[in-house]
């Protein structure tokens, strides 16, 4: 059987999804990457090491549109996006700015990521977002330091100062990205009501999301 050719971009519900690399920080107990073979409802995520420039999503977001009109535009593959900074940012200024007429300047911008952005990049990644994003959504999924590490099995140069990172990143996205998630899988024996809490205390929202399954 034939494989079908890796997604740069990729339909899910009324959203254009951007996959921008396969490599990440984490290696998530709960992710299906490897369970689905890198391909998710279809699509085939597996760029095989070739991430695309910000030229080329432009002209494959403009080619969508063209085709369909899509409510949002998120940042979300098998990989963490912030990974690709320089490249997302891009993208989502050309978007921002009007240049990828037709698609209108106004289209809702998300980034869905692990919230390891800053320290993966050595710096805080928030201003570089502001005005640019309209929607994070971070994959925090537990209060606990421990069961974070547990859960998110950061790579061992990251794993000291990961799950404080990730706090300051939400705290500091709540403060200048209009809409601010943390998410956590339902079933995932992870205290929910100490999640809602902590949220709280970060100033954003919650959402439990269903766990994905083979």
């Amino acid at each position: 059987m034939e494989v079908p050719k890796p997604e740069i971009v990729y339909r899910y519900n009324t959203g254009l999804y951007i996959n921008l690399t396969n490599r990440c920080p984490t290696a998530c107990v709960f992710c299906i990457k490897n369970k689905w073979k890198m391909a998710y409802r279809g699509s085939n995520l597996n760029l095989g090491g070739a991430e695309p420039d910000a030229k080329t999503v432009i002209s494959l977001i403009k080619t969508e549109w063209v085709l369909a009109p899509f409510d949002e535009l998120v940042f979300c593959g098998y990989g963490e996006p912030t990974m690709r900074l320089d490249t997302l940012i891009s993208v989502a200024k050309a978007v921002k700015t009007g240049a990828l007429a037709p698609v209108p300047a106004g289209l809702r911008v998300r980034l869905n990521t692990n919230g390891l952005g800053g320290l993966v990049n050595g710096t805080d990644i928030v201003p570089r977002l502001k005005g640019l994003v309209d929607a994070v959504h971070v994959s925090l999924n537990t209060p606990d330091p421990l069961q974070w590490l547990a859960m998110m099995r950061p790579k061992p140069e990251y794993e000291q100062k990961a799950f404080t990172s990730v706090l300051e990143f939400v705290r500091g996205a709540s403060r200048v990205i209009p809409e601010t998630v943390v998410t956590a899988i339902d079933g995932a024996s992870v205290d929910i009501v100490k999640f809602e809490a902590l949220a709280k205390e970060l100033g954003v929202k919650t959402r439990i999301r269903a766990r994905l399954e083979i």
